[in-house]
């Protein structure tokens, strides 16, 4: 699994770009999509519980996360969601499965009356019964970075982790698509052949109602840090920021030199709970300094995300005194 040295902050409300929409969900004490725009999730099987998990991949910060027992899971409406989930598409998750061996459900398409869809197989990606990938980065007990895409165009399907093509075939028959009951299934095995399913955790969810392509999930991966925790919009522009002295006691400077000159930039700063302990506003083009005596912050890694209309940015500061 990819362990992140820089952290990239993209993070994506729901948005509408020239007829793209993305729905968010984060699982922070919460089946809601983040800015109302979607459905709420349907419990499946067994409820599950909210809890705060660490994520490796993102420097051991901790999230909030939906942990689901064996066999169980949750249910995205499309019909409520006015067929969000169209010929093209994207599933987007972070997850994390606790046993792997033999078959374990993803995502079903066909409310548990077919036994076809994606699954993780002994550490391989399956979309049974069409195509096996090799080994894959799926470790059992760690997060992984999956993606699914549908292009409606040629009927292709794609599923990624950790932002490397694993599985392409074409749909002719519709398999990744939503049937009658237009619904879309996540880690609850169907009833054709019971019990491949796994116990886990769920980090994230993001249903794209177009197909993302490869580079703009290599990008969201390597932004997996934003992914999870940036407040902010699809479309707006990585720039860095310079963040000096790095470890930092007392004052930290913040050159903003790559924001457009007097626009309003959001400044947060996020402990290893995943908790903000300072937002702030100032103004782009220059170079500012923020005090963090006051905040009384303990020794240790946080983020720092920057964000203005236009443009968005983070990294690590590591506070030491």
């Amino acid at each position: 699994m990819k362990k992140l040295t820089t952290l990239i902050a993209a993070l994506f409300f729901s948005f509408i770009v020239q007829g793209q929409s993305v729905l968010h969900y984060e699982f922070d004490n919460s089946l809601s999509e983040i800015n109302g725009s979607g459905p709420v999730l349907n419990v499946l099987g067994d409820e599950g519980i909210y809890q705060q998990d660490t994520l490796g991949e993102v420097g051991d910060v901790r999230k909030w996360v939906y942990r689901f027992e064996n066999n169980s899971g949750f249910q995205f409406d499309n019909a409520a969601a006015d067929n969000f989930l169209g010929e093209s598409y994207t599933i987007e998750l972070y997850f994390v499965f606790d046993e792997l061996t033999s078959w374990k459900r993803v995502v079903d398409w066909k409310n548990r009356k077919s036994d076809n869809g994606a699954y993780v197989y002994n550490g391989q990606l399956n979309f049974y019964p069409y195509v096996y990938s090799d080994e894959a980065p799926v470790v059992e007990g760690e997060y992984t970075y999956y993606v699914i895409t549908r292009n409606g165009d040629d009927q292709t399907v794609k599923i990624y982790t950790d932002a490397r093509e694993e599985i392409r075939f074409t749909d002719t028959n519709g398999d990744a698509l939503p049937d009658g009951d237009n619904v879309v299934n996540f880690f609850h095995d169907d009833l054709a052949v019971p019990n491949e399913a796994s116990s886990g955790a769920v980090a994230m969810l993001k249903l794209y109602n177009y197909a993302l392509d490869s580079s703009q999930i290599k990008t969201n991966y390597d932004d997996l840090a934003g992914n999870l925790f940036f407040i902010g919009e699809h479309g707006k522009i990585n720039t860095p920021v310079r963040i000096y002295p790095n470890p930092v006691a007392d004052k930290l400077n913040l050159g903003l030199g790559n924001f457009e000159d007097n626009e309003v930039v959001t400044i947060r700063m996020v402990n290893a709970l995943g908790l903000t302990v300072l937002k702030t506003e100032t103004r782009g083009g220059q170079t500012v300094t923020v005090s963090l005596s006051s905040l009384a912050l303990q020794n240790g890694i946080y983020l720092l995300f920057a964000e203005s209309p236009t443009k968005r940015s983070s990294g690590k500061i590591l506070i030491r005194r």
